[in-house]
């Protein structure tokens, strides 16, 4: 995605966070001068909520977190990461890099979540679909032992956490990237979930199975 592209876009408000995420990713020069431009020159939102309660795409938060890292790398995130309204564009960012390095960034920009899920639980599920895009889906990144055991321990503290059919069916999901022994013990102690999540125990059961058997 070239700047060109991107002030066209912007200019026929077509401009989505996609583009902007993938210019970002790629690094273009100049991005985040020309990014700070259209922020001003459109009046982009930094809040996904105008004054008057509009919910909008709050795409000048969105160019600010694309901006630190097509500038700086990953290391700039971190900075941004310590302030809770950056979390879920942060790890949003991160979820697009798909890299070893994007999930040990979460691991340590998040370590605190992972550690202690409870006090910020939106954060934390936001984190349990990114590691389930990241680590659990064909084509994604192949974790580490350090990464999975790291990232099996989360799921484990934020499974008593769940409060819904959808949120543990989420926990399943992530496992199936990371899973070892123990986790199979415990998906084989759990309950089938109700429709339309009713097959997500077994299948994880079995795709843990089966990486646990290729890594052999």
């Amino acid at each position: 995605m070239k700047i060109s592209a991107l002030r066209s876009k912007a200019r026929r408000n077509t401009l989505e966070v996609e583009h902007i995420l993938a210019a970002a990713k790629a690094r273009v020069p100049g991005l985040r001068d020309e990014l700070n431009r259209l922020s001003d020159e459109f009046g982009w939102s930094h809040s996904p909520y105008l004054h008057d309660g509009t919910h909008v795409v709050p795409l000048a938060k969105w160019a600010e977190i694309a901006g630190a890292y097509a500038e700086e790398g990953i290391d700039a995130l971190g900075v941004l990461a310590a302030e809770p309204d950056n979390a879920a564009y942060v790890i949003g960012l991160l979820e697009e890099l798909r890299s070893h390095a994007a999930v040990n960034a979460l691991m340590a920009f998040f370590a605190g979540v992972m550690q202690a899920p409870e006090l910020t639980p939106e954060t934390a599920w936001r984190l349990t679909s990114t590691f389930n895009l990241l680590l659990s889906i064909k084509g994604g990144v192949l974790a580490t032992d350090e990464q999975a055991a790291a990232v099996r321990a989360f799921l484990m503290r934020l499974l008593p956490l769940a409060t819904s059919e959808h949120q543990t069916f989420l926990i399943f999901c992530a496992l199936r990237g990371v899973g070892d022994s123990s986790s199979l013990e415990r998906l084989s102690n759990h309950r089938d979930l109700v429709s339309p999540y009713e097959t997500i125990r077994t299948s994880t059961i079995r795709a843990i199975r089966q990486r646990l058997k290729n890594q052999r």
